[in-house]
């Protein structure tokens, strides 16, 4: 095998890093389906699910072509991240035994939804950027066949993007019908209708009175 170029080793240490956000992503998609009973919501993760899936196995083939490893770098970063996790762990427990039990119990289901949408918001800012990224460094040093994934997986990604962007407020709005008593939500409108609905009859009220008047005074 050729020596690896100093272009292609760059090349592949950024589509290294896509290739490991794509594989942690496929178990964090894996969770948030299992959590999701929202119809529409959960048809789109399932859909996304797939194509993380097709993207962490086209990075993959690239970066192989380009003479790299994926798995060591995705290695590497396991047990980085596998570090970082046990730490949390731990500070969970210490947290969990401070707090009280409804707490610890966790939020409703629409606000674990709505939380899940938010985190996968962000994750897909993270691709987005890292995509563009890639695929602006390929197409500045003449890597046609990066570049030309590079933006077949940003169109996907863009995509996700503008779905959980146009699904976070319907979410949010399942969460104000679970966790807010319907009295505060449509008090003061309904007071303002009812204060409306009032003043309205006496308003015709006054207006027959007069046409009553007028009529009268006609007659004579």
């Amino acid at each position: 095998m050729p020596q690896q170029t100093q272009r292609d080793a760059t090349i592949v240490r950024y589509l290294s890093e896509a290739y490991a956000n794509e594989r942690r992503l496929e178990g964090t998609l894996e969770t948030h389906i299992g959590a999701t009973t929202r119809a529409d919501y959960l048809k789109r993760l399932k859909q996304h699910l797939k194509e993380t899936r097709s993207h962490a196995t086209e990075v993959k083939r690239r970066i192989g072509q380009l003479g790299g490893d994926a798995d060591v770098g995705l290695s590497l970063e396991s047990l980085n991240r596998g570090a970082d996790a046990a730490q949390a762990v731990i500070q969970r427990a210490t947290d969990a035994v401070k707090k009280p039990i409804k707490a610890v119990m966790g939020p409703g289901e629409q606000a674990r939804m709505l939380k899940n949408a938010r985190t996968e918001y962000e994750d897909e800012a993270r691709e987005i950027a890292t995509y563009q990224l890639i695929e602006g460094l390929a197409s500045a040093v003449g890597d046609k066949e990066t570049a030309k994934l590079a933006r077949k997986i940003l169109r996907e990604e863009q995509r996700m993007s503008e779905f959980l962007g146009s699904m976070i407020p319907l979410l949010a709005i399942d969460v104000a019908h679970d966790e807010i008593p319907v009295a505060e939500i449509e008090g003061q409108p309904a007071a303002r209708r009812t204060a409306t609905a009032t003043s309205r009859p006496t308003t015709r009220s006054r207006s027959g009175s007069t046409s009553s008047k007028a009529r009268s005074k006609s007659s004579k």
